[in-house]
């Protein structure tokens, strides 16, 4: 163990008998044997009184522990009653992190799961005194972020995550997009993604024996199945979703897609590229060249198509027709 992290543990051993209502006042030689219990060393009591003076002074630790000896008692005691080193005011920096998880964790405030850890930030947050360490602002007036609407199937999450890390087989009702009709399916769960503020189900289906995605929005009627979790050798869920352009994956591999963009979206195309594969080929004042090694999907295209006519499909021949015949078919829109 570092000499660093002992010292902490000394620091925690004496704010708790420091704290400890019922043996107030412990003396030095108090203090060192109960860091010489639980540590299993011998300490001096110069050791011991080193790490009172730092506990009190030194600002790399940054406790600033009001600690005081009692003459009358024959021993230390906090002046501050309800000090302890667990309750640190956070740094600003620290404070305004803790904000942006708090911001983050509240847009999924429905899911039953999470509502706990809701409940242990605000705490957190209104322990510190945050209106004194932001001057008097709000983290609301500073930083804005997006409100998620609550989509169908989010309710579901709680009972997909628990059937993931128990490795339960589960079985549930999934309604056709299309059709409409529903039908039931027996899954083996590996693992949820989430795309566009929307959840989805990867897992190893029973009947057809290989993996498949199911959008939570439309699953129904969950329940456990007593069958035996098998887990397929070559999943990776990292891997899975390498070449994928959102959630599609299944019965296509993935291509080269060459993009041309204009310079003005070009900048914002490199200052966040639109998948993890991205290339630049060509990057002049005419124009921005990328290309990105994806699986054709619906998602793909309708992220191309929202560029408008800042950008133009390169290659391949058959994204480029099916381009030309959506943009021919939104003309049409306008006649």
């Amino acid at each position: 163990m570092s000499k660093n992290k002992d010292a902490f543990i000394r620091y925690r051993l004496i704010d708790q008998a420091l704290r400890n209502k019922y043996k107030p006042f412990p003396s030095l030689q108090e203090l060192v044997a109960k860091c010489e219990t639980v540590l299993g060393k011998e300490f001096s009591e110069s050791t011991i009184q080193k790490d009172i003076y730092s506990m009190r002074f030194d600002e790399g630790v940054g406790f600033h522990a009001p600690i005081e000896f009692s003459k009358s008692h024959g021993g230390y005691y906090y002046t501050e009653e309800r000090f302890s080193i667990s309750g640190i005011p956070l740094r600003e920096e620290e404070i305004v992190a803790l904000q942006f998880a708090a911001g983050l964790l509240a847009q999924y405030k429905d899911v039953n799961l999470l509502r706990q850890f809701e409940t242990a930030i605000e705490k957190i947050i209104h322990t510190v005194d945050i209106s004194q360490a932001l001057n008097g602002d709000k983290i609301d007036d500073i930083v804005q972020m997006e409100q998620v609407s609550f989509f169908k199937g989010n309710e579901h999450l709680e009972k997909l995550i628990l059937a993931i890390i128990n490795k339960q087989v589960i079985s549930f009702s999934y309604t056709n997009f299309f059709t409409k009709e529903a039908k039931t399916h027996i899954i083996h769960p590996y693992v949820l993604r989430e795309y566009r503020n929307r959840w989805y189900l990867i897992g190893w289906h029973e009947e057809i024996k290989k993996i498949r995605t199911f959008g939570l929005d439309r699953i129904s009627v969950i329940k456990d199945e007593k069958m035996k979790f098998h887990r397929e050798p070559s999943f990776k869920a990292k891997e899975f979703f390498k070449h994928s352009f959102g959630i599609t994956v299944d019965q296509f591999k993935a291509e080269e897609i060459i993009l041309s963009f204009d310079p003005f979206q070009g900048n914002y195309v490199k200052a966040q590229p639109i998948h993890g594969t991205q290339k630049i080929l060509k990057d002049n004042d005419d124009e921005l060249l990328i290309s990105i090694n994806v699986i054709p999907s619906q998602e793909l295209n309708m992220q191309i198509l929202s560029y408008g006519d800042s950008v133009q499909v390169v290659k391949p021949k058959k994204l480029r027709v099916e381009m030309e015949n959506a943009l021919s078919s939104a003309l049409k829109q306008y006649k």
